[in-house]
């Protein structure tokens, strides 16, 4: 297996920063490391999932949102002119600095463990000829309350936002300790310990960290780095891929690795920047913008096999549930939940601005913000079909969801169409008085892609569940007489229409492919060939809004798979960042899902009920995956070698499987030893729970 690491051969040079760093990363889910600084002084920012600035004036100067927690400084001053080699090891989830001068040198090892809140560094040195010492460094500034101190010989520094516009305390500490020091034969190797916690964890939060890093010492150091190395060859275990283009190949595992590394806390998911924070006062708060910044990173999370990154998505739409069923019976006087653009965890509003026609929030016309919430439980229950998941985390939303559709539909004309819904944002924010063109948009595309993907979802969970039943027919009812996706004539060729009444291309149309599904090969021939000419028009492959579905859709409509790749390669070129990620004009985390999702549906397609092997893939280029999980609950290893398809089918939940035939001489050995022949296009089995089914090419 290859080995997957990035390469950073200088400083970074825009950390700290607003958006995404540019230094090394890594993480555990909840606390993340940034390496910034320079060779004689490298910092090291510390950020976690829950450590945000929750103020209620966050639309003013007052810089709210997700901030950094703290700051380590090793000051190395013999090394200020040393040569720079970082390395982020994606497999092993560390960062290694590599500094030398001449017959100076100093290596760094950076761990956040995958098992606690504990990051461990080590460093070794040429000793005596250099020196060095690591201290903690306040991050004042935004109204935070910090403090140095030490316990004995534990140093710690705090740092905190609880004035009385909080919607909720933050604190949090950094406890660090000198683990061990060895000098050996010109060598010296220190490793310090820093224990991370808030009061988000426990209202102990300072002695719980204080005393934990106490205890800690090189067994029981060697003991969480022993931990580590599990967690993570696990998690690369339940899915990987093999590539022709070891470029490409890279970076479907460090989009997961961005991801991984931030999204672990169950009520604290990661934002527009994870918890990736190096400054206060972050793009748009670092929220979680609804309209699709906060889905995109969950994207492929359902397709790579990595359903325990998912326990975090629907904490903070459970939470803002209730405000949000208030807001559409008081604005809208319905039952229903109504959602706002941007919110935070635990029932935080990010952006309430109290001169706005929109009762002082920010829904930027948009009335789809909570059914584009419920696409990646859509995703997640087609693709595991886990009732006890789907009651427990997200049921009780797409309820709320349903309900507001029920109720704000308009039935006319033996149709359910869509009113004053803006397809795109507009710009309420001008003012009380002011109307923004778009604000009366009728039956937006999205919006009825969204509708009909949620009655779909509803109608099959609920029966699936037991639970609702008798909203069954009503939702049955608006999925027949809903207002499909519209198309319009210009110049010979036929379009998606974005909105009812106009006829101009918008790049939002074709969100109701990708991520709602409602369009396809098979399913939708119409509206597919529609897609097709809307995307080839639309041409937007460097799209900073658009890029984490685009590309994704590319490979829907299957575009050769050599153009894709090729434009991948040219937005890793302009802009990617050392670290693995991207930062364009907008869009943070969401872009990490786009490679490793686009790879995931070129090498295999489910979202029609239709397991696809290789789609959009060249057959004269060999690649292997194991572990994607396809809709149905099928989880598929498969390799393509010489032109020949092999693939093993784990049928998890005992569905039925319709496979497409990926040529002539294929056979489907089912796990009772029938050979069924994949003579036709389309071939359906009958499965068993835990049934394992072979496909091959008969020689």
């Amino acid at each position: 297996m290859r080995k997957h690491q990035l390469t950073i051969l200088h400083p970074a040079k825009e950390t700290p920063a607003k958006n995404l760093p540019d230094g090394a990363i890594t993480g555990n889910g909840d606390v993340t490391a940034v390496l910034a600084g320079t060779p004689d002084r490298v910092r090291i920012y510390i950020g976690k999932a829950d450590f945000w600035k929750a103020d209620g004036r966050v639309y003013t100067e007052h810089k709210g949102g997700i901030a950094p927690l703290g700051m380590a400084e090793i000051l190395l001053p013999q090394l200020a002119y040393a040569d720079y080699r970082a390395e982020q090891d994606l497999d092993e989830a560390c960062i290694r600095l590599h500094l030398s001068s001449g017959k100076l040198t100093a290596d760094l090892k950076i761990t956040v463990c995958a098992s606690e809140n504990t990051v461990i560094f080590e460093l070794d040195r040429t000793h005596p000829m250099v020196s060095a010492s690591f201290s903690l460094i306040p991050l004042e500034g935004s109204e935070a309350v910090t403090c140095l101190g030490t316990d004995g010989d534990i140093a710690y520094s705090v740092r905190g936002f609880d004035t009385p516009e909080c919607r909720f305390p933050t604190y949090g500490i950094c406890a660090v300790k000198q683990i061990s020091r060895t000098v050996t034969d010109g060598r010296e190797r220190i490793v310090w310990a820093m224990c991370v916690c808030t009061n988000h964890d426990t209202a102990a939060y300072r002695r719980q960290a204080v005393e934990r890093a106490q205890i800690l010492d090189e067994t029981a150091c060697r003991h969480l780095l022993a931990a580590h190395a599990a967690w993570w060859k696990d998690f690369w275990s339940r899915s990987s891929v093999e590539l022709p283009d070891e470029r490409l190949e890279l970076y479907w595992y460090a989009g997961l690795y961005s991801i991984a590394c931030c999204a672990r806390n169950k009520k604290f998911p990661p934002g527009l920047w994870g918890s990736y924070s190096t400054d206060d006062g972050m793009g748009w708060f670092g929220d979680y913008h609804l309209n699709y910044n906060f889905e995109a990173p969950f994207y492929v999370l359902t397709s790579s096999n990595h359903l325990e990154l998912m326990e975090c998505y629907a904490s903070p739409l459970n939470d803002f549930l209730p405000i949000a069923r208030k807001y559409a019976k008081d604005y809208l006087g319905i039952d229903g939940a109504y959602f706002p653009v941007g919110i935070g965890p635990l029932g935080l509003e990010t952006d309430y601005r109290p001169d706005t026609k929109e009762h002082g929030h920010l829904f930027l016309g948009q009335k789809s913000n909570a059914a584009y919430g419920a696409v990646i439980p859509m995703m997640h229950w087609y693709g595991t079909r886990d009732t006890e998941f789907a009651k427990r985390e997200y049921y009780d939303y797409l309820l709320s969801v349903a309900e507001f559709w029920e109720n704000y539909l308009v039935f006319e004309d033996g149709n359910y169409q869509i009113y004053n819904d803006a397809l795109n944002e507009v710009g309420w924010f001008s003012g009380p008085s002011y109307m923004p063109h778009g604000h009366d948009d009728k039956n937006p595309i999205v919006s009825c892609g969204l509708v009909r993907m949620l009655m779909k979802l509803m109608i099959d969970l609920s029966a699936e569940l037991g639970m609702n039943t008798d909203k069954i027919p009503k939702w049955q009812h608006i999925l027949d007489n809903i207002v499909s996706a519209q198309t319009f004539e210009m110049q010979g060729k036929t379009y998606l229409r974005g909105i009812e009444g106009h006829h101009d291309i918008r790049e939002l149309a074709l969100e109701c492919m990708f991520p709602a599904g409602e369009i396809g090969k098979y399913t939708t021939p119409t509206l597919y060939e529609a897609a097709k000419n809307t995307h080839q028009h639309l041409s937007i492959w460097e799209s900073h809004n658009r890029f984490c579905s685009y590309y994704p859709m590319a490979a829907r409509l299957e575009y050769p798979a050599e153009e894709i790749i090729a434009h991948i390669h040219t937005n890793i070129e302009k802009y990617g960042l050392p670290n693995g990620m991207f930062r364009f004009g907008g869009g943070g985390l969401e872009n990490s899902s786009v490679i490793p999702m686009t790879v995931n549906e070129m090498l295999l397609q489910s979202y029609e009920g239709i397991l696809r092997l290789f789609p959009v893939w060249d057959r004269k280029q060999d690649a292997r995956f194991r572990g994607l999980r396809a809709y149905g609950a099928f989880v598929i290893d498969a390799g393509l070698e010489n032109g020949r398809i092999h693939a093993e089918i784990l049928s998890e939940k005992g569905m039925r499987l319709t496979i497409e035939s990926p040529g002539s001489g294929y056979i489907l050995l089912t796990g009772d030893g029938t050979a069924v022949p994949l003579t036709e296009q389309f071939t359906t089995v009958n499965t068993v729970s835990g049934e394992r089914l072979i496909l091959t090419q008969n020689a």
